[in-house]
């Protein structure tokens, strides 16, 4: 994003956002039960579920879109009410397509949206008409825009205010693999150029991988759990993999060096549970007990199908 777009600085609380036993009740029926999670400052945080896991009740609850049975949120460090109130006032968020003026085009729209909230930056709305790439739509009436572009209009909304705190229901949406890619270099840069919290709900599990620096699984209602990225990489079971033609020299290397149920070995293949970063020490292990090597790889394991197990 250009250098004039400022976003508000990040507050000093440790987390941006938490949440205490939150319970919501719909119908006779918990559709988020005891929830008490938190976000750090400075994380793109992933909440994941499957559908009706209550991912879009909860952020609902955070935003003040809807009010919690029993439970408590806390927005920058505030809780009470007036201050949690302003403390919303810093957070952006796409959560429900906005209603669109469908005569007016994207800047039109945005400059409507930017007035309702007490802004008139109209050189700022172009550079986020930019940002989410719509700077070229022109005088193209929104009734007339695909979803993508729909939705990369909502984004722009989203960022009005300049937000330090970003809450993404479902953001790639409708998009195309070059608007899917767009979007994931957008929230990398408000993320590590601008110090902007991300929470992100979504399906694409792979996707919300390549941003996501913690995950929250949401099942029936309730938070499993939470764990950071490098937790979730060691769940994925990531192994080094390496073909040798003298298994059983390979094997006396295995035995000395890893513990049981770190490697196995069938034929010639060799499987060993460990990191990439431990790469040139597997390398290193075979090389000094002379096991000739034919190849050797990394493999960072599935956590798209880790996340899934968890919900």
């Amino acid at each position: 994003m250009d250098e004039e777009i400022v976003f508000e600085a990040p507050s000093a609380a440790e987390y941006a956002v938490r949440t205490y036993g939150l319970t919501k009740v719909y119908g006779g029926a918990e559709r988020v039960s005891d929830v008490s999670l938190g976000v750090r400052r400075g994380e793109v945080y992933g909440l994941v579920g499957k559908n009706g896991a209550g991912k879009t009740t909860l952020i609902r609850l955070v935003l003040g879109l809807a009010s919690p049975t029993r439970g408590e949120v806390e927005i920058a460090g505030q809780r009470t009410p007036s201050a949690l109130a302003a403390a919303r006032s810093r957070v952006g968020a796409l959560i429900e397509q906005p209603a669109f003026y469908g005569k007016l085009d994207a800047e039109q729209n945005l400059t409507a949206y930017s007035l309702a909230l007490g802004h008139s930056d109209r050189a700022r709305n172009r550079e986020l008409l930019k940002f989410v790439g719509l700077e070229d739509a022109g005088d193209k009436k929104v009734k007339n825009f695909s979803l993508g572009m729909k939705q990369r209009l909502s984004l722009a909304m989203a960022l009005v205010g300049a937000p330090e705190i970003l809450i993404l229901d479902e953001p790639v949406n409708g998009l195309d693999p070059t608007g899917i890619l767009q979007v994931r270099e957008q929230i990398r840069r408000l993320n590590s150029d601008h110090g902007v919290t991300v929470i992100i709900s979504s399906h694409f599990l792979g996707e919300l991988g390549k941003v996501a620096t913690a995950y929250g699984v949401m099942k029936e209602g309730k938070l499993v759990t939470e764990l950071r990225g490098e937790e979730l990489a060691a769940l994925a079971r990531p192994k080094i993999k390496a073909v040798t033609p003298d298994p059983e020299k390979a094997l006396i290397v295995l035995r000395e060096t890893f513990a049981p149920g770190e490697f196995a070995i069938s034929g010639g293949v060799i499987e060993i549970y460990r990191p990439a970063e431990e790469l040139g020490r597997v390398t290193m292990a075979f090389a000094g007990a002379g096991v000739p090597l034919i190849s050797v790889t990394a493999d960072e394991g599935d956590r798209e199908a880790a996340l899934v197990a968890l919900m």
